[in-house]
């Protein structure tokens, strides 16, 4: 890691992760890094809310790995993300941390993937040490259209150097080509499957020539309104190759995207579910829970204890869909805080929201 290096071969590459909520970010991402050549790689998770729920289903075998939490990247954790990259550079080059060639931001569901490229081309020290190199976008092959109207769907698409489609072996013909339709719509990108893409036998290998290729490929859909489905315009992109305001370095010839700083009307709760919990009683609250909001539940994940039983749980439920629960292998004694987290859709809230005393009932 040279200190004072300019050229973009000898920085740190950072490549975003980013796709809409229930994607399959965190499951993509441990598979990517069973391979050998991301050992020397540093993970930071950016997870929206308090809770960390995703962190307990990391099987990430780096020393370093960092979790972001309790807001989204483009919004208040933006500052938290320049403080970690300098102190991961510090650290290593002080030989208090292991050193590390390459870092990987998965970013929350609700984030802007421009935040990560804004911080390291505007933040002076950042910009010497470490290089953009892309963005990859897991889009649900399943429900990819529906979430194509949420602005953060679009730009997420749209800001992505290679489009991963995930969960390809539930989705029908017919909805794949339906979502690809849509991705085209935004992006340019090189499209495939998540699972071919791991398939390969060198993934680093395409990482790596992401920025290039982002850097030699004109994309269109950066120099338009994206379109949602209200007829509003996502945000107004400026292609720009001047300094950036507020003595940032230049962008050269990439697009100079702030990041955006509003999302779709969504309200995030979390629950603390500290207490085991009845494992029929959950499954009723559970049942209650999909009748109440319907589609507009759009997003649920809890990790969970049950009486009479010390393993951990882990539920996803992604726009009704409720996909198996996980035991991790983790015992009572590892401090993890339990509970959930549920995305809704601001219209379906109505009078009230859930509540954790209706997993307690008297």
């Amino acid at each position: 890691m040279n200190l004072r290096s300019s050229r973009p071969e000898e920085k740190i590459a950072v490549t975003a992760v980013t796709g809409f909520l229930g994607a399959g970010k965190t499951h993509y991402l441990n598979r990517l890094l069973q391979h050998a050549r991301f050992a020397r790689t540093v993970v930071i998770v950016n997870e929206i809310g308090t809770l960390g729920i995703d962190q307990a289903s990391w099987t990430f075998v780096q020393p370093s790995t960092i979790l972001l939490e309790g807001g989204c990247l483009c919004c208040q954790m933006q500052g938290s993300l320049n403080l970690t990259l300098q102190r991961l550079f510090t650290d290593a080059l002080a030989r208090k941390t292991p050193r590390f060639d390459r870092v990987l931001v998965e970013t929350s569901g609700l984030a802007d993937p421009a935040a990560l490229k804004f911080t390291l081309a505007t933040d002076f020290f950042l910009h010497e040490r470490y290089d953009y190199n892309g963005c990859i976008c897991i889009v649900d092959s399943v429900n990819g259209p529906q979430q194509s109207s949420m602005i953060e769907w679009g730009r997420q698409v749209a800001l992505a150097d290679l489009v991963l489609l995930s969960k390809t072996d539930i989705a029908t013909a017919a909805q794949r080509s339906d979502c690809e339709a849509h991705i085209a719509q935004a992006s340019d990108a090189p499209v495939m499957a998540a699972s071919a893409f791991l398939a390969d036998t060198d993934p680093a290998d395409r990482i790596d020539q992401l920025g290039e290729q982002a850097a030699g490929r004109v994309n269109t859909t950066l120099q338009r309104l994206l379109p949602v489905g209200t007829g509003r315009a996502v945000s107004q992109v400026a292609v720009t190759d001047k300094a950036v305001p507020g003595g940032g370095v230049s962008e050269g010839n990439h697009a100079g995207l702030r990041p955006a700083r509003s999302h779709t009307p969504i309200r995030i709760v979390s629950l603390d579910l500290s207490q085991p919990l009845r494992r029929s009683v959950f499954h009723q609250a559970l049942d209650a829970l999909l009748a109440r909001y319907g589609p507009g539940l759009i997003r649920l994940k809890a990790l969970l204890r049950f009486a009479g039983d010390p393993s951990l749980y882990l539920y996803n439920v992604v726009h009704q869909q409720v996909y198996p629960a996980q035991r991790l292998a983790r015992g009572t004694g590892d401090g993890i805080r339990t509970g959930m987290v549920i995305f809704l859709d601001e219209k379906a809230v109505g009078d009230g929201v859930p509540q954790a005393a209706q997993f307690y009932p008297e």
